[in-house]
């Protein structure tokens, strides 16, 4: 599942994505499905948590750097259903 999304700046240093409901309804794993998250061609593994009433994907320091991005930039994500142990 496909959307675009702009990386946002919580606190100092932490930084998420808000992952439409409609993409997490999609993914049909309840309300904190384990995920498969692609940007910029760097994937890793992650949850979506509900947070003051939206959904959000959070991106560490080391997973911005290897995707080359940072807090304001606007990417295209790839989520897919994480059924891995």
């Amino acid at each position: 599942m496909k959307f675009h999304a702009i990386i946002q700046l919580g606190g100092k240093t932490a930084t998420g994505i808000e992952v439409p409901a409609e993409i997490v309804a999609r993914l049909g794993t309840g309300k904190r499905p384990a995920v498969h998250v692609t940007i910029n061609g760097h994937m890793y593994r992650s949850t979506v948590a509900p947070m003051g009433g939206v959904f959000m994907l959070p991106i560490s320091a080391e997973h911005r750097a290897s995707a080359g991005v940072a807090a304001g930039d606007a990417v295209e994500v790839v989520l897919e259903p994480d059924t891995e142990p």
